[in-house]
């Protein structure tokens, strides 16, 4: 299992992203939460708004997950990262398990 991270310009990209996953079965368990990256001009700090998306798939899954964000939101995606689920409770597993899409 990978946690995986998708930084959008707006929060309808996001929504838009989360829902074709979704449907997909390519990602469960979705969360969208403000985010601000800290950009610098010269010395000075500016910030960027930006929408959090993220949730969880299978690591097989991955490349599929990043081929269909980058065809839905192409330059509208600001940024994508995955990260390896070490331990998930047992209900979440099998529920994962049972429903992320078949590789």
């Amino acid at each position: 299992m990978v946690s995986i991270s998708f930084l959008t310009l707006q929060e309808e990209d996001a929504v838009e992203l989360a829902a074709i996953l979704n449907t997909k079965h390519l990602l469960m368990f979705d969360t969208i939460e403000d985010h601000v990256d800290l950009l610098w001009d010269e010395d000075i700090p500016k910030r960027r708004h930006l929408t959090h998306l993220s949730g969880i798939t299978k690591a097989l899954l991955y490349t599929r997950v990043e081929k269909t964000a980058m065809e839905v939101l192409g330059d509208r995606l600001v940024r994508m990262w995955a990260q390896p689920t070490t331990s998930f409770d047992p209900k979440s597993t099998q529920e994962l398990m049972s429903w992320l899409a078949k590789v």
